[in-house]
């Protein structure tokens, strides 16, 4: 096998209306030392025939069961040859220079295992959100765990590249999560190693309200392996005072989503067992969220739908 720097590993479910446009996305790149690993899980569409129409001798495609994102994408990293692991959705895509802006950042900060761009978040009818950029516009940060305090995740799955050694060392993609599962592993990745390497140009576009995702297949937001990362984080006695802050920060939000997706649910019980688990610092954040919470459990349903519908339109 023809050993390359970059392996991209797309995996794919039910991406026919997308697919043919993220592997375009992929072969217009200005940096040319790179693979792409389209994983099949089993879609039901067109996805796989598109896929394959696709002319390249740079494409690998394979096809499995439908075993859930996590195995697929695990499946890529197996069948990579490339030293770092550039993760791609099907339905996201890619600026022309973004692997040529991440080759930059895995050349100047090789003391960094995760490398990063901004992105672009396609809301729908014409707007957009942007992930934070920094300044100064290029750089290495010392703490993943401080990039919690921005209101997108810094580190997200189509604008990251992981070298792969490290992903092998923190056990890939737990199989059989659903929701956070990339956040999990990034978690796992920064025990290793916290060091994340950034660049703030805007290199890709996140279709945040394409069908067949996570957001959209889930009602309930069970980050379970995130959230026993996170718990474990905060018993940490090697983290500073900020970074534990920020890990709060970060668990209180993802707390606050799965009781309030119980509770739209209908899980009301299960809503106040996952409330009743709460952990940490209890500051006046945490307990203005709660409150929240406590409120919500009995409020009308269609209230609760519509506070939903209206978050998920801002942002």
């Amino acid at each position: 096998m023809e050993r390359v720097k970059y392996s991209v590993v797309i995996p794919m479910y039910n991406k026919a209306e997308y697919i043919r446009y993220t592997l375009k996305s992929v072969l217009a790149q200005s940096f040319h030392d790179f693979e792409v690993i389209v994983v099949d899980d089993g879609s039901t569409d067109n996805s796989l025939k598109i896929a394959r129409q696709t002319d390249s001798d740079k494409i690998r495609i394979i096809a499995q069961e439908n075993q859930g994102t996590a195995v697929a994408r695990n499946t890529g990293i197996e069948h990579a040859s490339g030293e770092y692991i550039a993760f791609l959705d099907a339905d996201d895509e890619w600026k022309s220079n973004y692997l040529e802006t991440i080759d930059t950042l895995t050349d100047k900060y090789p003391q960094s295992d995760i490398f990063v761009t901004a992105y672009r978040v396609i809301m729908g009818k014409d707007k957009y959100n942007y992930s934070s950029r920094l300044t100064p516009d290029e750089g290495c940060l010392e703490s993943y765990w401080m990039t919690y305090r921005y209101p997108y995740d810094f580190v997200w799955t189509s604008a990251t590249v992981i070298r792969k050694s490290i992903i092998l060392e923190a056990g890939g993609f737990k199989p059989g999560e659903r929701i956070g599962q990339d956040l999990d592993l990034w978690a796992r990745v920064a025990r290793i190693n916290p060091r994340v390497a950034y660049s703030s140009a805007v290199c890709v576009d996140y279709n945040r309200n394409a069908g067949q995702n996570a957001r959209s297949r889930e009602k309930i937001a069970c980050a379970e392996a995130l959230l026993q990362d996170l718990e474990e984080e905060l018993e940490n006695p090697k983290h500073s005072r900020e970074e534990l802050d920020m890990i709060q920060y970060k668990y209180d939000l993802k707390m606050t989503v799965y009781v309030f997706t119980c509770i739209l649910a209908g899980k009301k019980t299960l809503a106040k067992d996952v409330y009743k688990r709460w952990q940490g610092r209890k500051r006046m954040r945490t307990r203005l969220l709660r409150a929240g919470l406590r409120i919500a459990m009995i409020m009308p349903a269609y209230v609760n739908r519509l506070l939903y519908k209206i978050r998920l339109r801002v942002f």
